[in-house]
């Protein structure tokens, strides 16, 4: 017919039935099947198209699923599109006295997005996690692992909010605690919870302990991770091992794609200057804009899905473009300088103060 929907692949046709029987079901010409809206959420959510899965459970008749369901397969929808402050809301809705205030995947979500988006929630979710560990009481070890690792990553969200020295350290120490303890559930064996251990130790200027978690997770992850690789470079330019934390970037690099070596050759850099290899450093720096070009091509045409991933690699292209001006006026390389500030700004001229 004229002006109907012609779907270019599989997963297009297939969200196109499914969405087709989930309108019978809401013209009750055909029976309830929980499986439809089970597919329908996977091929939305592979897709990217999570405000229209939102949509979608919106529109579902009351007492199609349950509303302790709906509300947080809506908070799951949202915080997937980046509406971290509505899935929120969400869920504290939820978690009201009046719907299921001992929901603990729920109060875990919370957590998570609260420590994630502290900024802006001002509030670390320390509560959350401490009332899902409280509602679990030992009955499932997985979702007490992460509890305590929520746990752990918000109270040294919060200890940054402490007036006093003795009570920030108090909060650095259960952090501390909680992340040390999850990683015995985890028995040692979660690159996250390793990784955020080690983070702590960091803040706290224990680098001993630092450097130790961080070389678990390479080992750990075979060194298939970029965060493990950077994460113990970084540990090593804090001891002034500046050589070694340069020899473990190159060996990231031999064992990453191209995809992945942003970061790492961004962090390359910054050790050649602090070595006072300046010259070293823009090469370095030339080869990051290059890669960052290719991908920003390859990105360019995909669909929303890939919106995430593009403005990574924008901001990160500015960062590089401002690295390498200081480098330039380092080297009194005024007319190279001011051409990275003109990549940034896209004003003809710039002043120098």
């Amino acid at each position: 017919m004229d002006g109907s929907f012609v779907p270019r692949n599989n997963i297009e046709e297939a969200i196109l039935l499914l969405m087709i029987l989930l309108r019978k079901v809401t013209l009750n010409r055909i029976e309830w099947d929980p499986s439809i809206l089970d597919h329908l959420s996977f091929a939305l959510s592979v897709s990217g198209y999570l405000m229209i899965l939102a949509n979608q459970l919106k529109e579902l008749l009351p007492g199609t699923i349950h509303r302790k369901e709906r509300f947080y397969a809506l908070a799951l929808c949202y915080y997937g599109a980046g509406k971290n402050v509505e899935a929120l809301d969400l869920l504290r809705k939820l978690l009201s006295n009046r719907e299921d205030p001992r929901h603990v995947p729920s109060l875990l979500m919370a957590s998570k997005i609260c420590c994630e988006n502290f900024s802006v929630t001002k509030d670390p979710g320390v509560s959350f996690a401490r009332m899902a560990l409280e509602n679990l009481d030992g009955r499932c070890n997985q979702l007490e692992n992460m509890a305590n690792f929520l746990l752990g990553v918000s109270l040294s969200a919060y200890s940054k909010l402490a007036i006093s020295d003795a009570e920030r350290v108090k909060r650095q120490s259960e952090a501390l605690h909680t992340l040390e303890t999850a990683c015995k559930l985890s028995r040692m064996e979660d690159p996250v919870v390793l990784y955020h251990l080690s983070l702590e130790y960091a803040e706290q200027r224990k680098l001993d302990a630092t450097l130790h978690y961080a070389k678990c997770i390479v080992k750990l992850e075979v060194g298939s991770n970029v965060k493990g690789w950077l994460l113990l470079s970084r540990v090593l330019s804090a001891q002034k091992r500046f050589l070694d934390a340069e020899s473990i970037i190159n060996a990231a690099l031999d064992q990453t794609g191209k995809w992945d070596q942003g970061d790492l050759l961004r962090t390359k850099a910054k050790l050649q200057i602090a070595q006072g290899q300046l010259k070293s450093a823009i090469e370095t720096y030339t080869q990051l804009l290059a890669v960052l070009q290719v991908h920003s091509k390859s990105f360019g045409s995909r669909n929303k899905l890939f919106k995430d991933k593009r403005d990574q690699i924008r901001n990160l292209e500015v960062e590089v473009w401002h690295d390498l001006s200081y480098v330039y006026i380092s080297l009194s390389q005024w007319r190279d300088a001011e051409a990275c500030l003109f990549k940034i700004s896209g004003h003809q001229t710039i002043l120098f103060y």
